[in-house]
């Protein structure tokens, strides 16, 4: 090709790179996770729900990192329920409430160290008033897998 009566010559390099997959996450909420407990009958306990079961993948030598917020149950004009997060081996025993150490409102986060799937069971822990209000509430829990 000339330019400005110089000849330059332009080469195009293509270098073929291993495709890099995403991790997966699949996540299932279970029947416990629509109808939780809220007393208010005059006391309260501590309630430690099985509330979804995940799977994650990653093909990363370096693992992955899951993540999972906590917060509220809320309802409108009501009292909120504080929440927190704990993720345990698929089918193992539900966890105990000192397992729960990521305050309500923070993110916990589990990390794996090498490629390959997983399965674990999600869990929240939760106190209600003791004089709750009836009706419906509604909370959200976010969940994310990064590879490391």
């Amino acid at each position: 090709m000339k330019l400005n009566g110089i000849w330059s010559t332009i080469l195009l390099l293509s270098i073929a790179s291993p495709a890099a997959a995403l991790p997966t996450l699949s996540t299932s909420s279970t029947t416990t996770a629509s109808s939780l407990d809220l007393d208010g009958e005059g006391t309260a306990t501590t309630h430690i729900v099985k509330v979804a079961d995940l799977s994650f993948s990653t093909d990363n030598t370096l693992g992955l990192t899951l993540q999972v917020t906590s917060g509220a149950i809320t309802k409108l004009a009501g009292e909120d329920i504080e929440f927190q997060v704990v993720t345990v081996p698929n089918d193992a025993s539900a966890p105990a409430e000192a397992d729960f150490t990521v305050p309500s409102g923070s993110a916990y986060t589990y990390v794996t160290s090498a490629a390959g799937s997983e399965a674990r069971d999600l869990y929240i822990l939760y106190t209600p008033s003791a004089l709750q209000d009836p009706g419906d509430y509604s909370g959200i829990i976010d969940v994310s897998v990064f590879d490391n």
